[in-house]
């Protein structure tokens, strides 16, 4: 599920505040196709060549930082 259909706020707001908090290229990449693409972890594992739990600890860190700026 896209965060776009769970919160009131535009694509594009949330595409500005991942570039701002998140600082980790690849990262901003896979927050965004994961929130905004509704991208699931094994399909980003397998689209940046990692594991599965590598890419859920990248996300779950990423979203952490986010959502800290957006509550």
């Amino acid at each position: 599920m896209k965060i776009t259909d769970q919160f009131d706020m535009p694509r594009s707001e949330w595409e500005k505040l991942i570039d701002e908090w998140i600082f980790d290229e690849k990262h901003r990449q896979m927050l965004k196709l994961n929130l905004l693409d509704g991208y699931t972890y094994d399909e980003l594992a397998y689209k940046f060549g990692m594991s599965t739990r590598q890419v859920s600890r990248i996300l779950m860190k990423s979203k952490d930082r986010l959502f800290k700026r957006v509550k």
